[in-house]
């Protein structure tokens, strides 16, 4: 960075130029890659769950976000991502019939909304 851009960011002390730098690093490559799997999961478990194949919500994923992920890289994302909601809680439902998508934790012990 030079100091115009430090300047107009707000950036003075050597910290701050740290932080922005770190916050920067998450906004690309891998940390951006799982921020937008992440924000995508609802989306591509009630699809699959409609029994769209994976490698077809991968091409659509890649499409659609701009990636070039294999579909081996696909499935690590899909399943780190069902796990990670799994250990949180976090409920994935159908937005046609309000059903847990499989992966989620309801979903497994048979729970409804």
């Amino acid at each position: 960075m030079n100091s115009i851009t430090d300047a107009l960011a707000g950036i003075h002390t050597p910290l701050d130029r740290l932080q922005h730098a770190l916050a920067q690093d998450l906004s690309l490559g891998k940390s951006k890659l799982e921020m937008d799997f992440r924000q995508a999961y609802p989306v591509l478990e009630q699809h699959l769950m409609q029994r769209l194949r994976k490698r077809m919500a991968m091409e659509r994923f890649n499409a659609a976000y701009s990636y070039e992920l294999s579909l081996a890289q696909f499935r690590k994302l899909l399943n780190a991502e069902r796990v990670r909601r799994q250990e949180t809680g976090d409920i994935v439902v159908c937005s046609g019939c309000g059903q847990p998508v499989l992966g989620s934790p309801a979903a497994e012990q048979g729970v409804s909304e």
